[in-house]
């Protein structure tokens, strides 16, 4: 049928070709149909006026069938014109021949609208197969999967759409010259595919690879069913794309897994979607589960802290800083938290990241050092205290040498100013310790709070070496 002419898009020019070359073969074959249809309506005539003549009008008139049922079939819609023609023809041949006898007349009028009735129902069934068509055409070449013909005995490719030969990198000629099993990469997946096609009759979401035509290869999702006619349909899919994002996912996902810093997923309503082990490790833990679908919350020591963080992730997207962490067995820790608004590529935000760091050993650090400037401050205190207690009694003995014998009295003077003088270093000792402490206080962050209110009430701008993050 004349279908065919529009099997391919004219705005491809390889389909347009392909096209022009269909539109020749189809009118060739029209051309040799209504040759036919004209030389088989002629023979039929001729066979019944010589029938006709000799008295024996029954069998003949059959032979109108096949010229009419041609014609109702390749012109659905002037095969029942064409039927009126034949039997005006017929009835006009059987009204001159028998003199206009009643009773022939009537039974060729019986026998064209027997002729029209069949050219009715050839033509509706021709049409009605003309749309099926034209349905079966439209999903073949213009759906978004590659959908193919493949002959299973040789596995040779009948017909191929455009989405089938633009996959893989070839035009449609190209691919009916290869076979089938050419395009597998692997041997081993082909076989499997051939054994399920064999054994059931279908295959559904195949996923394999297939050579392109620059020698490259594509992932495709392949599906496919047998049919009536020893072939086989089979749609396929680019899954190129899908599966390098995959591979890119699992390695992302691999990465966080096995990272030494301790990582946590979360939701918009900042519930926890996901932990990795060095989270899992951090919060004394081996199963996720006692994390995932739990609120942020239930593990921050603090509601000032999570206001905190929230209105910092809504407003700027980000924030940084010290929080108390609660273990599975509630005991608290020291963390440095990172958390990021994490957004889509339309900047519209899907998740939270949050990074942690534990920082109890330096908080601990930082307890022991302030401490020990605490007993040191107590120790320099002590020390100048004890320094004028033994002045003190010193002075007293260097009064009484006084009732001494000159040659005692100048040994005790002279021992006394020598203990004089070794005060005298350790007071000198006592400032340097004093310059000591205000160093550690101000680059070892170990008494900071007492510094910055030194520097708050004299109006000092000392910048401090590292501030702490409150």
């Amino acid at each position: 049928m004349r279908t065919l002419c529009w099997r391919y898009d004219i705005r491809d020019g390889n389909a347009m070709t392909k096209q022009f070359i269909y539109d020749a073969r189809e009118e060739s074959i029209v051309d040799m149909w209504l040759f036919i249809i004209v030389n088989t309506t002629i023979l039929a005539l001729l066979i019944n006026v010589l029938s006709i003549s000799m008295g024996t009008s029954d069998v003949a008139a059959h032979l109108l069938y096949v010229p009419i049922a041609i014609a109702a079939y390749w012109y659905p819609n002037r095969g029942m014109i064409y039927s009126f023609i034949v039997s005006a023809a017929y009835f006009t041949i059987v009204f001159i021949i028998t003199n206009g006898s009643p009773p022939l007349l009537v039974s060729a009028l019986i026998k064209c609208v027997v002729f029209v009735g069949v050219a009715a129902v050839i033509s509706s069934l021709a049409i009605h197969m003309q749309k099926s068509e034209m349905k079966y055409r439209g999903i073949f070449n213009h759906t978004e999967a590659g959908t193919g013909l493949v002959n299973v005995k040789d596995l040779t490719i009948v017909e191929v759409n455009q989405r089938f030969a633009s996959v893989l990198g070839y035009n449609q000629d190209d691919l009916t010259h290869l076979t089938f099993s050419e395009l597998w990469v692997d041997t081993t997946e082909r076989e499997l595919f051939f054994s399920q096609l064999n054994r059931v009759g279908s295959v559904e979401t195949f996923e394999t690879r297939f050579y392109t035509k620059m020698g490259g290869h594509r992932w495709v999702l392949l599906s496919g069913g047998t049919l009536s006619d020893n072939t086989f349909v089979c749609a396929l899919v680019d899954i190129s794309d899908r599966k390098k994002a995959e591979e890119e996912l699992v390695i992302k996902d691999h990465a966080i897994r096995s990272s030494i810093n301790a990582i946590a997923m979360l939701d918009l309503d900042h519930t926890i979607t996901y932990v990795n082990h060095s989270l899992l490790k951090m919060m004394g833990s081996y199963d996720d589960r006692e994390f995932i679908g739990k609120r942020a919350r239930q593990f921050i020591g603090g509601s000032k802290n999570v206001e905190e963080l929230r209105t910092a992730l809504s407003e700027h997207g980000s924030w940084l800083g010290e929080l108390i962490l609660h273990k599975v067995d509630r005991s608290p820790f020291y963390v440095i938290l990172w958390a990021n608004m994490v957004n889509d590529d339309n900047g519209k935000p899907v998740c939270i990241m949050a990074s942690f760091i534990d920082i109890t050993d330096r908080k601990q650090m930082e307890v022991a050092k302030r401490k020990a400037l605490e007993q040191i401050e107590k120790n320099i205190e002590q020390f100048a205290i004890l320094g004028d207690h033994i002045r003190n009694p010193l002075a007293v003995i260097v009064g009484l040498t006084s009732l001494a014998a000159e040659e005692l009295a100048n040994k005790i003077i002279m021992q006394a100013r020598e203990i004089d003088r070794i005060l005298t270093q350790l007071d000198m000792g006592w400032i340097e310790s004093d310059k000591v402490r205000d160093f550690i206080k101000r680059y070892y962050m170990v008494g900071t709070e007492e510094i910055e209110q030194e520097e708050v009430t004299t109006g000092s701008q000392e910048t401090t070496g590292s501030p702490k993050t409150e």
